[in-house]
């Protein structure tokens, strides 16, 4: 025989309310429990994250430049590019220093709206810098046996305007970033009181445009200049090719899935879902932050050298002794 309960209830805070309020109050209870967790899984996510960056990107990109300082003073073809990646990276890392501080204190920026706006402007300039580069670094190497010979430090003048097309389009950051609520957040209405279609139209316009600059752009003259090269290559220059290749992939792996869910979201965030946006774009950020330590560990793994040999060999020296010297020579 069952038995039967009775609660008295007479004095409960429940007893003149419906049913439906007492669930809805219940599930509240669930959604605050299930958003502490949440925003306890995003803390880690992006205090682990940054803090690993900072163990590996710094003392990497630094020894990256010491070894081409002290080995090659006189700056061969692959060795002054891996210079300019090293020294942007290693400045990109000030950046994640602030971030990770901003983690810390539970994302709030008690720093001051001038770094607020210089570290979103570093991380897109930094992006921006490596897609520019390994296009023009692509370029110069399909056309280098035509003009860029002629040119004198055709190379400095083709970083130099890389660092100067990336301080151009990170812009946005300077106008746009500042501190809101002690967050520091992108905000492209003039109106901050309210959202407007104008504010809306410049964030969609920005993310487009780091789509096509820092992602469609290079990928398309990567792709070509793959394609025109010539694949008669000495073995070092294979290895030097393989590396510089696995470079150009880690971009793409690493920054594709931020620039594009950061476009999705500000054109058709309602046909995301709810998870893309909670759980697709933290992971794409962190992602994004692993560029900085991923480069130099190529160069390290790829090129099986700690002091990175395989940049002391020049194709273009290669190249020009083909001519002069008989295959047979390259037996040995």
């Amino acid at each position: 025989m069952s038995t039967v309960t009775t609660v008295n209830v007479t004095n409960s805070p429940w007893t003149n309310m419906d049913y439906d309020y007492i669930i809805q109050e219940l599930k509240k209870v669930e959604m605050n429990t299930s958003s502490n967790q949440y925003k306890n899984h995003i803390w880690m996510t992006y205090f682990i994250t940054y803090f690993i960056v900072l163990i590996l990107a710094v003392p990497l990109n630094f020894t990256v430049i010491v070894i081409i300082c002290r080995k090659y003073k006189s700056f061969q073809e692959v060795a002054i590019w891996i210079m300019a990646l090293a020294v942007t990276h290693l400045v990109s890392c000030t950046s994640v220093v602030f971030q990770l501080l901003y983690v810390y204190n539970e994302f709030k920026w008690n720093y001051g709206n001038a770094s607020c706006k210089l570290s979103s402007y570093v991380t897109y300039g930094s992006m921006f810098f490596t897609a520019t580069m390994l296009s023009l670094w692509s370029i110069k190497s399909t056309l280098k046996n035509m003009c860029t010979k002629k040119i004198k430090n055709c190379n400095i003048i083709l970083i130099s305007f890389s660092w100067t097309i990336a301080a151009v389009l990170a812009c946005p950051s300077l106008l746009s970033r500042e501190i809101r609520y002690l967050q520091c957040i992108d905000d492209y209405d003039l109106d901050k009181s309210r959202t407007t279609q104008d504010g809306t139209a410049r964030l969609k316009a920005v993310v487009v445009m780091r789509f096509l600059l820092g992602l469609v752009v290079p990928a398309l003259v990567m792709f070509l200049s793959c394609c025109v090269t010539s694949h008669k290559l000495c073995k070092l220059c294979r290895k030097q090719a393989q590396i510089i290749c696995a470079i150009k992939i880690a971009y793409f792996v690493c920054w594709a899935p931020q620039i594009i869910l950061t476009m999705l979201q500000a054109t058709v965030s309602g046909s995301l879902g709810e998870n893309m946006p909670k759980y697709g774009l933290p992971v794409a950020t962190v992602l994004a932050t692993t560029h900085l330590f991923t480069i130099p560990l190529i160069y390290l793994l790829l090129g099986r050298s700690f002091k990175m040999r395989w940049m002391e060999h020049d194709p273009d020296h290669t190249e020009n002794r083909i001519d002069r010297v008989p295959l047979g020579n390259f037996n040995h």
